[in-house]
C-alpha cells in the first residue's frame, strides 16, 4: 500500500449469489461510520447465479475515487474467484481464501471454516467483511452494527451473521500486525458525509430538480433510477409509470411535459434507440424533458452489465430533422446530483430535451461524499402563471420571438387554448402546409440553438494545472476521478500535464476550447469507447487535430495504473 495515499483496497470476489456486493456495501457503510472515506465499484457478469463477480472497495483517509485494479486484500469466496483474481493481488497483499490455499500470502485461516463455526457456510462473505474491517482499523461494534441493520428482521440468519463478525475479528488477532493495513480515521467524516450510489445521486438530483412524472421501461444499468424514484414516489409526490415499452415511455413523458409537469425517463442504449421517434416529437413540440442515458457497451445487447462511453453521438443525433438539445455528463457520484437537478431547469427554460449521460460505472458505484448542496440550484419555474395568462389578450404556444424561446403555458391553467401538433405548425400550434411558416419555424429553432450555444448553462471548464506549453488531456463522464488520480501520481514522478474535464458535451464551448488547445503542446482524449466519440466531436467543432487517443473498449473501466502508464508512454514521452 502506498502510505502517501493511506488507503486499503479490498476485493470481494465470488459467484453471483454469494454476497459479494452486500459485503462491499457494508464495508463502505462501516468505513463511513468509523470516520473514513470509501469508494466501491462492481464487476459483474450478466447472470443471476454462478460465474465470477467482484466488488472492489477503497477505504481511505482522503476521498479517493479513482478505479484501481490492484488490491491489498483479496477476499475470495470460491476457488474459481481466487484463480481468476489472483493476479490483482498487490505485492504486499494478503489472500483471504474460502478454503485453505497453498499461496505464499494466504491467511492462516479459511472463510468457510470460520463461517461453519458461526453456524453456516453461507455467511462466509460476512466473515470476510469482518476481516477487512478489522484490518482497516474499523472497530468491531461498528461492523457488527451495520450487519445487524442489514439483517434487522432477526432470527437465526441474523444471529449467524453476528457470530460471523465475531469470528472474523478473532481470526485477525495474532495473525498480522493490524497497523500494516490500518487507515487513519477522521471523526468529522462520519457526521458530515453520505454513503450513496450513483443512481441514487441522480435520482435525488431529479427530486431536487422538481420532477413530477417518470416513465420508463427497465434496462440495465438505468433500472436503479426507476427503482429509486418509484420507492420515493409517495414521499415526493411523483407519479412513476413502468411503461409497456420504451416508445410508450417517451410518449408518456411528452404528454406529461405538455401538461406542465417536469418529466423524465431513464434508459440505456438499446432502449433509447426505440425512443428516437419520441425524441424527435419532443423537438417539434418544444416540450421540456430530461432523458438519463445510462451507457453500456453495444452494439445491440452488447455487454449488459459492463460500462462504456459509446452513446455521445447517439444522443447528439437522435431523432430526424434539426432541433436544439443539451447534453450533460456527470463526472462522479456527487456530480450526478447537481447536473440532473440543473437539467430540469435548462430543459424548461429553453423548451428542449436535456440528455444526462451516465454509464454503468457511475450508476452502480458507491462513494462517501459530502451532503449535496442545494443552495445554488435554480428553483424558479418557467411556465406562465395564471395571472400572467389572464393579462394576455392572446396566447400563442409557438410565438415567434427574438430568442426562439416561446412562452410556455400548461393547458387548463387559463381561458387560453394551448395547442400542440407533431406536424409542422403555425404560431398557435395548428398544422400547416405553408412553406413560409415552415421556414419561419425552422429559423425559430435555429435561433433557440444559437441562444443555448451562447448561454452559460454551466460554469466554464477550466484546466487543472499549468496549460502553457504542456500536454492537455481531456476527459468526460466517469473517467474524471481516475484520470485526476493518475495525474497526481505522474506529478509525484516529475511528469506534468494539464487536465480539462467536460461536463457539458453539447453545445461544446468551441471558441474557449480552441483557445486552450492553441496554448497546449499536444492534445489527448481519454474515453471508454473504441472510436473516440468526444475526440471526433472536438476535431469537428474546433478544427483542431487530437494527437493522442487513449481508449478502452472491453466494457471495463479505465484504472489508475493503466492511465498512468499510457499517459507516461504515449503523451509525455
Amino acid at each position: 500500500m502506498n502510505p502517501h495515499q493511506k488507503n486499503l483496497r479490498v476485493r470481494f470476489a465470488g459467484a453471483a449469489g454469494q454476497g459479494v456486493q452486500t459485503a462491499a456495501d457494508l464495508l463502505g457503510r462501516a468505513a463511513l461510520r468509523s470516520g473514513r472515506f470509501a469508494y466501491a465499484y462492481a464487476d459483474a457478469e450478466s447472470r443471476i447465479r454462478g460465474g465470477v463477480n467482484f466488488s472492489q472497495v477503497r477505504v481511505s483517509s482522503e476521498p479517493l475515487m479513482g478505479v484501481t485494479q490492484r488490491c491489498d486484500l483479496l477476499v475470495a469466496l470460491s476457488a474459481e474467484a481466487q484463480a481468476r483474481c489472483a493476479d490483482s493481488l498487490a505485492e504486499h497483499g494478503s489472500l483471504i481464501a474460502a478454503r485453505a490455499a497453498a499461496h505464499p500470502r494466504a491467511a492462516p485461516f479459511d472463510l468457510e471454516q470460520l463461517a461453519a463455526r458461526a453456524g453456516s457456510r453461507a455467511v462466509a462473505s460476512t466473515v470476510g467483511l469482518a476481516v477487512a474491517c478489522a484490518l482497516a482499523g474499523i472497530e468491531r461494534p461498528i461492523c457488527l452494527g451495520v450487519v445487524r441493520e442489514r439483517f434487522a428482521s432477526g432470527g437465526a440468519l441474523a444471529e449467524k451473521n453476528a457470530q460471523a463478525v465475531l469470528a472474523g475479528y478473532e481470526a485477525v488477532l495474532g495473525w498480522i500486525r493490524q497497523e500494516r493495513y490500518a487507515v487513519p480515521a477522521r471523526p468529522e467524516v462520519a457526521s458530515r458525509h453520505l454513503w450513496i450510489a450513483g443512481h441514487e445521486a441522480i435520482s435525488l438530483g431529479a427530486v431536487a430538480g422538481g420532477v413530477r412524472f417518470v416513465a420508463g421501461y427497465p434496462m440495465s444499468p438505468a433500472t436503479g433510477i426507476l427503482s429509486d424514484l418509484s420507492s420515493w414516489a409517495r414521499d415526493f409526490g411523483i407519479l412513476v409509470e413502468q411503461a409497456e415499452d420504451e416508445p410508450a415511455a417517451i410518449n408518456m413523458l411528452a404528454g406529461a411535459s405538455y401538461a406542465g409537469a417536469r418529466a423524465m425517463t431513464a434508459t440505456s442504449g438499446g432502449g433509447f434507440c426505440l425512443m428516437c421517434e419520441g425524441v424527435s416529437l419532443l423537438g417539434m413540440i418544444e416540450c421540456p424533458a430530461v432523458v438519463v442515458l445510462a451507457q453500456r457497451p453495444g452494439p445491440s445487447t452488447g455487454q449488459p452489465t459492463r460500462t462504456a462511453q459509446g452513446d455521445l453521438r447517439l444522443a447528439l443525433h437522435a431523432g430526424h430533422g434539426f432541433f436544439p438539445r443539451v447534453i450533460l455528463a456527470p463526472r462522479d457520484v456527487a456530480d450526478g446530483f447537481e447536473l440532473t437537478a440543473r437539467a430540469f431547469d435548462i430543459a424548461e427554460r429553453y423548451g428542449v430535451t436535456v440528455f444526462v449521460l451516465s454509464d454503468q460505472l457511475l450508476q452502480d458505484s458507491r462513494a462517501v461524499v459530502p451532503p449535496f448542496d442545494t443552495a445554488g440550484l435554480p428553483r424558479a419555474r418557467h411556465l406562465l402563471q395564471p395571472d400572467q395568462l389572464k393579462a394576455m389578450p392572446r396566447y400563442q404556444r409557438y410565438a415567434q420571438t427574438a430568442s426562439g424561446v416561446s412562452p410556455q403555458a400548461a393547458p387548463g391553467s387559463s381561458r387560453h387554448v394551448v395547442v400542440v401538433d407533431s406536424d409542422e405548425h403555425d404560431e398557435d400550434g395548428h398544422l400547416t402546409e405553408s412553406a413560409e411558416i415552415a421556414a419561419r419555424m425552422a429559423q425559430k429553432r435555429l435561433r433557440k440553438a444559437e441562444l443555448i450555444r451562447n448561454a452559460k448553462l454551466l460554469a466554464a471548464p477550466e484546466p487543472e494545472g499549468d496549460l502553457d506549453g504542456r500536454p492537455l488531456v481531456l476527459s468526460w463522464g466517469s473517467t474524471y476521478q481516475t484520470l485526476a488520480e493518475a495525474r497526481a501520481v505522474l506529478m509525484d514522478r516529475g511528469g506534468d500535464f494539464a487536465h480539462l474535464h467536460l461536463r457539458q458535451l453539447w453545445p461544446l464551448p468551441a471558441d474557449r476550447l480552441k483557445s486552450a488547445f492553441e496554448r497546449a503542446s499536444s492534445l489527448a482524449v481519454v474515453e471508454c469507447n473504441p472510436n473516440g466519440e468526444l475526440a471526433g466531436l472536438l476535431e469537428q467543432t474546433t478544427l483542431t487535430r487530437i494527437d493522442h487517443l487513449l481508449t478502452r473498449a472491453d466494457g471495463r473501466p479505465m484504472h489508475v495504473d493503466e492511465l498512468t502508464e499510457r499517459i507516461e508512454s504515449e503523451v509525455l514521452r
